[in-house]
């Protein structure tokens, strides 16, 4: 769906329509639970073997160890089901200043424990890869 005004430039009117075209990706996920606008990401990413709070604690307990990598998004395994549209959308405007997502790297693959949003952000960007804090065990 594309976004007209008369207001825009051209150069703005595309950045306009590219951010709708993610938002529209988004939308098209399954619906989720817990809030109004959640949606499903566990069609798109793999569910981690590890729980949320064992990334975490993992992390943090290894994050001195941990280096900025660039990773293939579909090789890290989510650790929530779920996210919520507003925030995709609040994050498009500046997306490369966002923090790094985190992860761990277990035996069966990268697990996430902060980012969801921004994962499923660069997903429906098209973006193959993103950078990560990675800790790698």
């Amino acid at each position: 769906m594309k976004v007209l005004t008369g207001h825009l430039t051209a150069t703005e009117q595309k950045v306009v329509n590219a951010k709708q075209v993610v938002i529209d990706k988004v939308n098209s996920l399954p619906k989720g639970k817990m809030f109004d606008d959640a949606k499903k990401i566990d069609a798109v990413f793999k569910k981690s073997s590890h729980t949320w709070s064992e990334v975490i604690e993992t992390f943090e307990k290894n994050q001195s160890d941990a280096n900025m990598n660039t990773v293939n998004i579909k090789d890290i395994q989510i650790t929530q089901s779920n996210i919520q549209t507003h925030k995709i959308e609040s994050m498009l405007k500046d997306f490369d200043k966002l923090p790094l997502i985190n992860v761990v790297e277990f035996a069966d693959g990268l697990a996430i424990y902060d980012g969801h949003h921004r994962l499923i952000s660069a997903w429906a960007m098209g973006k193959k890869k993103i950078k990560v804090n990675w800790v790698k065990l």
